[in-house]
């Protein structure tokens, strides 16, 4: 609540007149169409202090975000604008939210309230097991193609076709044995709390008391599930501001669907609606150039990002003969650009690509270069499923208890110990109120209703575990001992019989576990395994570095960021626009132009385009490609460096194309 004499902020003397306008309206629905780089942040954080100021409770408010980055920083500059913890604030991610809700009510869908939550790793290993379980053979299923197909039957974005099938039985068993083990996934983390609100209105009703004022940041990345969600639970006050842009919506493949600000309109009609499209981040030219490319989409909301700070540098384009010329030539311009400003550091570069597969060959060209380099969304070394299978192991040697390392690891390799036997354990353990492994060695007895070979698969197990843990070698050599004894090398090779090489690198991760693990060691004294767990489970054993690096990513994870000089490297069609997403929709032409119009404003200061005339294939040949065709929708006289024009260096590398085609006939 606000305290008596409280001096409220003045809105227009901190934000520009369109933020004033929406961060003073509180009350009621809000659509706030928020362009890039147009201070929605600052917007969001004077709006929700303004709420404090006007004595709305703190614990009634709701704000949710995509990221737990954005996250923290939605909170951190909320608890700095005002000058208090605010501890009652909800400030958070939606699955984080939709965690919270489930670990208060879960109970009610028939789950324990010790769930465990699977991430992508955790999934695929249940999986596969189900794959073993139905009769079928791992090699004969792409196992994540098979994962993504599941989340989209369970989030209704596909359906089966045949029910009967092979395809079909193993989905029912991974829901089955889920349940079994008692895990959730992050699709259960929006789809689970729907229920609930579904089947037990009073449970609705409460979070609707206490959340009666709800922001959503990002609003054109929110799923059908999310909004139908956060809708259900304003649906009651319906004080509800939604802040996004339908131009920066480039998440469609993972559920996102910007016609949502669209539903939004019809479920609230009474809404207000406000545009901010001042930009703060980029130069004249570089919104010039953005606004060009979009207005080439038809479906979205008219606006116009604009600047008062000048036009800045002309925009480089740069034509490359083949893809490592590119490469090298982009380092060389770092370096030159890391000479020549003087306030400039590595952390404020940033290249960005379409796909994965463009990242390599930089990476290898920036090393040898002595380039710093920051990949976004590469895989921690403890999220590699090896790795996280010994630690599971690890941890039960420490400490019997733990429910969820004995889930992983008591099928891995199979034992024998199936989904039925599973449940017959966790309700003993329920019964007698012990934990698994306490049930394990309960069940394993002669009284057991069991029958004898799963018992007798029980007892060897146990049996392994007391072994390992009295013996006497060094936690490192009790790595390989384990790994010997359990024969995962094994394991590993039935489930890639074609890939010695993804073997040898799986067995690999697991020798750098032990090296890191006898390191660790080394440098704490009296240390002792589980030491090195926790460490691991708290920050894992790497340090941080310190920002200054070249980030190098895909356009998908630049969104958000900023820097002040971007290089765009391999923008040539089949690349951006993506061959295959317009081979599965020519509909999605339109989010392949978001996602370069997302890449182009994230430069501050320099925007540097970047083409090659050939490039290698995954299949090692060497093809002539074509300069995007979105460069001929960014005006001519925008660009520096090139005499002709995007369209003529395209007309001239189609016929470059045809000319070969013709003398190869």
């Amino acid at each position: 609540m606000v305290e008596p004499g409280m001096k409220k902020t003045d809105l227009s003397k901190v934000l520009n007149s369109e933020q004033a306008a929406a961060a003073s309206e509180i009350s009621g629905p809000l659509l706030i169409i928020a362009g890039a780089g147009s201070g929605k942040t600052r917007m969001i954080t004077y709006r929700i202090a303004h709420m404090l100021e006007e004595g709305i409770d703190e614990k009634n408010i709701l704000a949710l975000t995509f990221t737990n980055k954005a996250a923290k920083e939605m909170s951190d500059r909320i608890r700095g604008q005002v000058g208090k913890p605010l501890k009652d604030l909800t400030a958070t991610t939606f699955h984080s939210f939709g965690l919270g809700i489930l670990k208060q009510y879960i109970q009610h869908l028939g789950y324990h309230n010790d769930f465990t939550l699977y991430d992508t790793n955790d999934n695929e290993a249940l999986i596969k097991n189900c794959i073993v379980t139905c009769g079928y053979q791992i090699p004969d299923y792409n196992v994540r193609t098979l994962l993504s197909f599941f989340s989209n039957l369970k989030t209704g974005r596909e359906k089966m076709e045949n029910p009967d099938g092979a395809i079909a039985e193993i989905y029912r068993e991974w829901l089955l044995t889920q349940k079994a083990y008692n895990v959730v996934d992050f699709d259960d983390l929006i789809l689970l709390p729907i229920k609930l609100f579904e089947s037990k209105p009073w449970i609705l009703e409460a979070v609707q008391e206490r959340y009666r004022y709800i922001m959503v940041d990002e609003f054109q990345d929110t799923s059908l599930l999310q909004y139908r969600l956060v809708s259900m639970i304003a649906a009651k006050y319906r004080n509800i501001a939604v802040v996004g842009d339908d131009d920066q919506s480039i998440y469609s493949w993972r559920g996102a669907n910007y016609e949502n600000i669209v539903q939004f309109e019809k479920d609230f009609p009474e809404r207000k609606e406000f545009k901010l499209e001042r930009n703060y981040r980029s130069t004249g030219n570089i919104l010039t150039a953005a606004n060009a490319l979009i207005k080439h989409n038809t479906e979205r909301k008219d606006k116009k990002l604009w600047t008062d700070e000048g036009s800045g540098a002309a925009i480089s384009i740069k034509r490359h003969r083949t893809s490592e010329a590119e490469a090298y030539w982009i380092g060389s311009q770092i370096k030159e650009s890391m000479r020549q400003i003087r306030d400039l550091k590595y952390g404020d570069i940033g290249v960005l690509v379409r796909t994965n597969a463009l990242i390599s060959e930089l990476e290898n060209v920036f090393a040898e270069m002595s380039i710093p380099v920051r990949i976004s969304g590469g895989q921690s070394f403890f999220d590699r499923r090896e790795v996280r299978d010994i630690l599971c192991y690890l941890k039960v040697l420490i400490n019997k208890h733990d429910d969820v390392s004995l889930l992983r690891i008591i099928n891995t390799p199979r034992r024998g110990i199936g989904r039925t036997t599973i449940e017959k354990l966790r309700s003993d353990a329920d019964s007698r109120g012990t934990s698994l492994f306490e049930a394990m060695e309960h069940m394993s007895g002669q009284s057991s209703p069991l029958q004898e070979r799963t018992k007798e698969n029980l007892r060897s197990f146990l049996a392994k575990i007391v072994e390992w843990r009295n013996s006497s070698v060094s936690p490192d050599n009790l790595i390989r001992r384990i790994v010997n004894d359990i024969h995962y090398q094994g394991m590993l090779s039935e489930e890639f019989p074609d890939s010695p090489k993804a073997v040898d690198f799986r067995m690999r991760s697991i020798e750098i576990l032990e090296n890191r693990l006898k390191r660790y060691l080394e440098m704490n004294d009296s240390a002792e395994l589980k030491d090195y767990l926790n460490a691991v489970a708290i920050v894992g054993d790497e340090k941080e570095d310190d920002g200054n690096k070249v980030n190098l990513m895909t356009m998908h994870a630049s969104k958000g960021l900023e820097f002040r000089i971007v290089h765009l490297a391999g923008v040539e069609d089949d690349i951006i626009p993506s061959a295959r997403a317009l081979e599965e929709s020519s509909r999605n032409i339109d989010e392949e132009r978001r996602l370069f119009y997302v890449a182009i404003t994230r430069a501050r200061e320099k925007l540097v385009i970047n083409y090659a005339d050939t490039r290698v294939s995954r299949e090692g040949d060497v093809k002539l490609v074509i300069p995007s065709r979105f460069l001929e929708e960014i005006p001519k006289d925008l660009f520096k460096n090139e005499e002709k024009s995007p369209e003529e260096l395209r007309k001239e590398q189609i016929a470059r194309m045809k000319a070969m085609l013709e003398r190869n006939s």
